[in-house]
């Protein structure tokens, strides 16, 4: 068989299904009761069918980077699962550090330090994880490391990393400081916090694997990511703060379109998505989790089983803001989270703005059967209105759309990936995206707002997990789950050894030297990538 030919479609190889509602144009009906793009806006057409080879976009990719993630044994079922089922579906390599061994999880088990059984609930954990690592994936630019109950956008954290250079020493996250009644008393310092997520640099993780072992024996009774502030701090290197990483779920945050994610220099419970989208969120529920992860892909299949995806995440958080002249009202939309109303215009002065839509639902591609070949690129979100313990949510009116079933009232928010003109602007002003192009009441359960966004691109999902070889742990077949021709060749990592399951795997060499030894005790849950054909 031609390597060109060889097409590999499949699910991520450890993980559940998706659960998404089918996408088919046959379940998928557009609202018939839409109205039609504005004449000014440009038509997108419908893809053409994907090819076998996919163009790799800039910056970094998720096999450059390795994901850690703090666990016990207890969240095994409800954290680690959602995590799984949710943002880890985009990422290659990844291990979760617990109490103990977990056959099903690529997990390796630690054991606490005398004294620390019961301290920080596990904070004696990020040095021993840290360490193994840096020697499982010698050849990843980048470690991130978090808790099993913070939700990564993995599109955004690797544009974030793309902006720096892994050879040089970098600590990135959201700019934490000890608490006053705690920590602070012995150390005053700034620090990432763990939940939110940290990023550490290949250059400054290998600097840090000759002082990690001094810092783990000398720092205890701290939080973990405040050990870890202070190691790094050991080597000269300060935090870099960035913005989009969270300590908190979104809605512990007033958001706007004022600034970047997070204030630098000082803590602050405003957050905005105006110069970039969010990177992390933490302490959060399962349910919200799984929120997250609907508002942000779009799935459907293609023709020949393929699945493709639309990632939103770079939209997601942002603000936009209209007047209708026609209904007397202005509306503020949070992309993917809520859509706020005021009886005033908001030009003239800032409005009392009513939550009334806070449900986050679904995303989904709308299709039109009667479109034809040319129609135009469309999205539903749908957010509907928050129950009440009395009066319920339901309404009654009829509705094409199966997906609103069973209906409730709910914003609409129907996505055109075309420009259109503002609702609010001026009769002068040009079509463009970004913007609030038209709102009104469908029916007593609707209100539809029509939103012109520069879409992202589909794209095809691979199973990024999956290799297949010729030989034994051989992946020249097929790598991250697509065909090698479409890799490239500088870009395949070398597999790694795991002949000893009481220490963590280390990288196959052709010297005789011995790696140094990391003590403390690990169980590793990971076999060969490769898979052999014959």
């Amino acid at each position: 068989m031609d390597l060109a030919d060889l097409r590999v479609v499949v699910e991520h190889t450890h993980t559940a299904p998706d659960g998404s509602l089918p996408l088919s144009p046959e379940l998928s009906p557009g609202s018939q009761q839409e109205k039609p793009l504005p004449a000014s806006s440009s038509v997108q057409s419908r893809e053409p069918e994907s090819p076998v080879c996919v163009a790799r976009g800039r910056g970094l990719d998720t096999s450059e980077v390795a994901f850690g993630i703090l666990t016990s044994d207890r969240f095994v079922a409800t954290r680690l699962l959602s995590q799984q089922q949710t943002w880890l579906k985009q990422v290659r390599d990844v291990v979760f550090y617990s109490e103990s061994y977990i056959a099903t999880l690529p997990t390796v088990g630690l054991s606490p330090p005398l004294g620390e059984e019961l301290v920080g609930s596990g904070a004696w954990k990020n040095f021993p994880a840290l360490m193994d690592l840096y020697r499982r994936f010698p050849s990843h630019k980048w470690v991130y490391f978090s808790d099993d109950d913070t939700f990564v956008y993995v599109r955004n954290l690797l544009s974030r990393l793309g902006h720096y250079d892994h050879d040089k020493d970098f600590y990135l996250g959201l700019y934490w400081t000890p608490r006053v009644d705690m920590e602070w008393k012995e150390v005053h310092i700034a620090y990432a916090s763990g939940g939110a997520g940290y990023a550490l640099s290949r250059a400054l993780l290998s600097r840090m694997s000759t002082t990690m072992r001094t810092c783990h024996k000398n720092y205890r009774r701290w939080a973990g990511d405040v050990r870890v502030g202070k190691c790094v701090l050991d080597l000269g290197v300060q935090i870099t703060p960035e913005v989009g990483f969270h300590h908190e779920p979104h809605d512990k945050y007033t958001w706007d379109m004022s600034g970047g994610g997070f204030p630098y220099l000082h803590l602050s419970n405003r957050a905005s998505a105006g110069i970039t989208a969010p990177v992390s969120f933490h302490h959060l529920t399962v349910d919200q989790m799984h929120m997250y992860y609907r508002m942000q892909m779009a799935d459907e299949r293609g023709p020949r089983g393929e699945l493709f995806r639309y990632d939103f995440a770079p939209q997601l958080f942002k603000e936009f803001m209209a007047f209708s002249p026609t209904l007397g009202y202005s509306f503020r939309v949070l992309f993917g989270v809520s859509v706020e109303v005021a009886h005033a215009d908001h030009r003239a002065s800032p409005p009392q703005w009513r939550r009334d839509f806070g449900d986050p639902l679904y995303l989904r591609r709308a299709v039109d059967p009667n479109g034809g070949a040319q129609q135009p690129l469309r999205f539903h979100m749908v957010i509907a209105k928050v129950p009440e313990i009395f009066h319920g949510d339901g309404c009654s009116a009829v509705v094409d759309d199966p997906f609103r079933l069973p209906l409730r009232k709910a914003a609409v928010i129907a996505v055109q990936c075309a420009p259109c003109k503002r609702l609010d602007a001026p009769a002068d002003e040009p079509p463009g995206y970004n913007r609030i192009c038209d709102a009104w009441k469908e029916d007593e359960c609707t209100l539809k707002i029509l939103l012109s966004l520069s879409c992202p691109a589909r794209q095809v999902v691979h199973a990024p997990a999956l290799d297949v070889g010729s030989t034994r742990n051989g992946h020249d077949l097929v790598f991250r789950g697509q065909a090698t021709a479409c890799a490239e060749p500088s870009r395949l990592l070398r597999p790694y050894e795991h002949a000893d399951p009481s220490r963590p795997a280390v990288k196959r060499r052709r010297s005789s030297r011995k790696a140094s030894t990391w003590e403390f005790n690990s169980s590793v849950a990971f076999g060969g990538r490769g898979r052999s054909c014959s």
